[in-house]
């Protein structure tokens, strides 16, 4: 067996197709990838703007479900008083990270970090599918700067995560990948923030009008009068 494969998970394989799929939407191939009928569905995935935000939501959704991973390792650990519950190695060892008491808890709080990043990732989600549903609200850009912030903040904590796994000698997986989703999220509000104002900050389909018509029709149960038309005066 190859040596980096000895302790490759194979648990890891749905977080990975997740987190690899929503990446791919930020390159050329997303353009593929918007298969005619998603786009049916979601015309925004006509456009760069929407096949971003839809590369955001997958990548983001990759790190929550891994982080419920870690979080069910964390207990099953607490469960089970230590043990192998994860593929082990030399190097790579999740049990010896996640089931470590001292470590694997938020200073302070002393929740696991596996919650936290489900928060987190689940504040992303948030941010994300909003400014999705209206891109061009007037609080979008606070949107864009909460993510910025907060991802620029959690690097700091991966720093953090990265000394204790140097600490107790091994390295996660489940966590790699947390950390790996949390960078390219941050790297995708950069992205978005670079794409506020411009041209490229539009998504297909429908126009401001149909927008209004829609609000009404959401209003007034899905009927909205004609209008009369100015014309004939």
């Amino acid at each position: 067996m190859v040596a980096g494969l000895e302790c490759f998970d194979t648990n890891l394989i749905p977080h990975l197709a997740i987190f690899a799929l929503g990446v791919a939407m930020f390159t050329p191939i997303g353009e593929s990838l918007a298969i005619p009928a998603l786009r049916s569905k979601w015309n925004s995935l006509d456009t760069k703007l929407g096949q971003s935000f839809a590369g955001m939501m997958l990548i983001c959704f990759a790190g929550f479900t891994v982080s419920a991973h870690t979080l069910w390792m964390h207990n099953k650990a607490q469960e089970m008083g230590g043990g192998s519950f994860c593929t082990a190695g030399t190097v790579c060892d999740c049990a010896s990270v996640i089931g470590n008491a001292e470590w694997n808890t938020v200073p302070v709080l002393g929740v696991p970090w596996g919650l936290m990043g489900m928060l987190v990732f689940a504040l992303f989600l948030w941010l994300i599918i909003t400014m999705a549903k209206e891109p061009s609200a007037t609080w979008v850009l606070n949107n864009i700067k909460i993510g910025t912030n907060l991802g620029i903040l959690g690097l700091f904590v991966i720093l953090y995560l990265m000394y204790a796994e140097y600490e107790i000698g091994k390295i996660c997986q489940f966590c790699t990948v947390a950390h790996v989703s949390h960078v390219a999220a941050t790297i995708g509000f950069f992205r978005l923030s670079k794409m506020y104002g411009t041209t490229e900050w539009s998504v297909g389909g429908a126009s401001k009008t149909q927008d209004v018509v829609a609000k009404e029709k959401r209003k007034r149960g899905g009927y909205v009068a004609p209008k009369q038309s100015t014309e004939e005066e």
